[in-house]
Formats: structure tokens, C-alpha cells, sequence
């Protein structure tokens, strides 16, 4: 069986080496789908959709309404600082693929332990920046 949770947030980024458009800052309505793969327990769930929230509400938060700055973007790291502006610094380009395979190791980081308890078998994480692509990875737990 599988069960799924959206979440959306607002960011806007820019990608440093881009040899286009996206080596402008710029934003997206990202949405975030995470899949669990497991069995049905007794109570009829695979996993409770308000635990699924809690393990992905605290990077969610961190990257809603924030500019995603690389970490060797030292030129917006320091023009969003100087304004006070909020900035998640990652350490990877805000590739949609960077951005999938980071949530899927914070799930993996805060919850593996529960997710076996409970027969989770695979994460599957699809991220979409705009609604026509998106980037999508899966891991066994």
C-alpha cells in the first residue's frame, strides 16, 4: 500500500554556474509529494498523516518564504544578510534534484528508526518548482 502528503512552500533561488535564465534570482510555488510504502497495521494505516507532517514540517518551514542560497554563492549570501533577508544555506546547488535527495535523507534522518518500526519498506519523493517537471527519487528505508 502506498500513502501520500503534499506539502507546498514559496523560495526563491538562483543557480550560480546556470548558463540561462536560472543564473537569475528567481521563484517557484514548490510542491513536495512524499509517497510511504508499507504494509496496513491493525488500525487499518500504513502511517499516521499528522506524524508525516511533523517529520517534514521543520525543513519545509526552513525553506518557505526563504531565498535557497548555495553556500559558495558568497555574493547572496552577503547582499540577503546585509537586507536581513531569510536565506536557507544549503550545501549543494537548489537543483529540484538537490532538493528531492535532501528531503528524502531529512526524512530518512529524523524518522528511519519509526518508519521501520512501523513496515515502512520505501520513500518516494517527488519535487516539483514549477507545474509542468519535477525531480523525483526513491529509497528503501
Amino acid at each position: 500500500m502506498k500513502v501520500a502528503k503534499r506539502f507546498r512552500w514559496e523560495a526563491a533561488h538562483r543557480l550560480t554556474d546556470h548558463p540561462g535564465a536560472c543564473k537569475s534570482i528567481h521563484g517557484h510555488s514548490y510542491e513536495m509529494t512524499v509517497i510511504l510504502s508499507g504494509d496496513v497495521d491493525e488500525n487499518g494505516m500504513v502511517v499516521e498523516f499528522a506524524d508525516l507532517k511533523a517529520w517534514m514540517r521543520p525543513l519545509v518551514d526552513s525553506w518557505d518564504h526563504a531565498t535557497l542560497v548555495y553556500e559558495g554563492d558568497s555574493d547572496l549570501r552577503g547582499m540577503l544578510g546585509s537586507l536581513g533577508m531569510k536565506m536557507a544555506v544549503l550545501p549543494f546547488e537548489s537543483t529540484s534534484e538537490n532538493l528531492c535527495r535532501a528531503a528524502l535523507a531529512h526524512l530518512k534522518t529524523v524518522a528511519s528508526e519509526e518508519l521501520r518500526r512501523r513496515g515502512i519498506t520505501e520513500i518516494t519523493i517527488r519535487l516539483s518548482e514549477t507545474e509542468t517537471c519535477f525531480a523525483e527519487l526513491t529509497e528503501s528505508v
